[in-house]
């Protein structure tokens, strides 16, 4: 005698869905006749739509001793159920944190690669030590000749700047510093501009 019984209402469409395309609406038809001709299953017809229904005095009932043990059963799976999900849970934590962790042979070539980089730094801090120049002077000749450059440049703008900022300011009442200090502008020298940068190149 089976324990578990199901009060079926549906239509075709939805036995064809529920079956995923496993038989099609044909087979369906024929197999939902069949059950209707033996009668398990009453067809009842809306209109042009037929609903099945199973018919519930056919099927046995359960003793209340059959539904207690089904009940107890339920309750011991819910609880397996519950354990499962902690366990899960708690796996899936330490699944996170071993990926999210390197693994031995990342570790050995992290350690190579820091290793080999300390060995450089040490070398470089070794000569810098020793006083060994690590600058060509063909290096600082360059450099200097862009800083020289540049350093031009910029006395250029800031002399322009200046011209014209005479020329706006020359007929505007108040002081001229009052209109820079408003504006926000520093006309300081940041550096001593008189600094020949071929002197650095002889350092």
């Amino acid at each position: 005698m089976s324990l578990y019984c199901t009060f079926f209402i549906a239509v075709l469409a939805d036995i064809v869905g529920n079956l995923h395309g496993a038989v099609t609406k044909i087979e369906c038809q024929r197999a939902v006749n069949s059950l209707v001709e033996k009668d398990l299953v009453t067809a009842k017809l809306y209109g042009k739509q037929a609903i099945y229904v199973v018919r519930q005095d056919s099927i046995d009932a359960a003793t209340p001793e059959e539904l207690a043990a089904v009940d107890k059963q339920l309750a011991e799976l819910q609880s397996k159920i519950a354990e499962s999900k902690s366990r899960n849970k708690q796996l899936s934590s330490k699944l996170s944190a071993l990926s999210s962790s390197m693994t031995t042979e990342q570790i050995i070539a992290k350690l190579d690669q820091s290793t080999t980089k300390n060995e450089q730094a040490e070398q470089h801090l070794s000569l810098l030590r020793g006083g060994t120049q690590l600058v060509m002077p063909e290096e600082k000749q360059r450099v200097a000749k862009e800083m020289e450059y540049y350093r031009k440049m910029w006395m250029q703008r800031r002399r322009l700047f200046k011209d014209m900022f005479a020329t706006v300011t020359e007929n505007l009442p108040g002081k001229p510093k009052d209109l820079l200090d408003e504006l926000d502008i520093d006309v300081q020298d940041p550096v001593d501009i008189n600094i020949n940068p071929r002197d650095l190149a002889q350092a």
